[in-house]
């Protein structure tokens, strides 16, 4: 089956969407850490953008004809080893999915001080995520 560039293009914008989203509030640290509506909504969109980048990977490795997944951070690192994302980023995405896992899953012992202070660069791996993607799909 081959890339439904498309299709990638639309979740990447599906990304952007949840990114920009996170991006416009505004919060304190105390806030954030204090008020659960703040922090399940920040988790709920990081968990959907880190979805969606789940799915883009997906489609990339069946549009490969590459063998399935067993896990999503196993995705990433098998975009990271084919070159289409940069492999230290293919290690964060694979950080991503576990953060995803842990929210999902309802595992919801989040440190949210740290939460708050990583939060901003996990964004920055997602948008790079989207960046590199569409590079990828630019030379195929």
């Amino acid at each position: 089956m081959p890339i439904n560039k498309t299709l990638v293009f639309k979740k990447l914008d599906f990304l952007n969407s949840y990114l920009h989203k996170i991006e416009s509030m505004d919060f304190s640290e105390e806030a954030f850490v204090e008020d659960a509506d703040i922090h399940d909504l920040i988790v709920f969109r990081l968990q959907q953008a880190v979805e969606t980048c789940i799915d883009i990977a997906a489609h990339i490795i069946a549009g490969l004809d590459a063998p399935q997944k067993e896990t999503a951070k196993d995705a990433f690192i098998f975009l990271g080893e084919k070159e289409i994302i940069d492999v230290d980023l293919a290690k964060r995405m694979g950080q991503a999915a576990d953060f995803r896992n842990r929210a999902v899953h309802g595992y919801n012992n989040f440190d949210y001080r740290l939460l708050f202070k990583d939060y901003r660069e996990d964004l920055k791996d997602l948008r790079q995520f989207g960046a590199e993607i569409i590079k990828y799909l630019e030379g195929v």
